[in-house]
């Protein structure tokens, strides 16, 4: 699948974690849960901006807020 595909498909799943996150108890086990999940989402989406960036491939497009 092109770089660009994953990260689209990433990108959403970042922002459902975002937005349950937003409703999760502060401090709760589901709120560090979710906070855990947004960073490996976050990392992913960065790792697949280099490897499209590495193989001359389109960049995935930025994630915006």
């Amino acid at each position: 699948m092109p770089y660009r595909a994953e990260a689209m498909i990433v990108i959403e799943m970042w922002r459902d974690v975002e937005r349950r996150l937003a409703d999760a108890s502060p401090g709760s086990p589901d709120e560090e849960s979710l906070r855990q999940e947004a960073a490996r989402l976050r990392d992913e989406y960065q790792r697949l901006v280099g490897l499209a960036r590495e193989h001359h491939r389109p960049e995935p497009p930025p994630l915006a807020q």
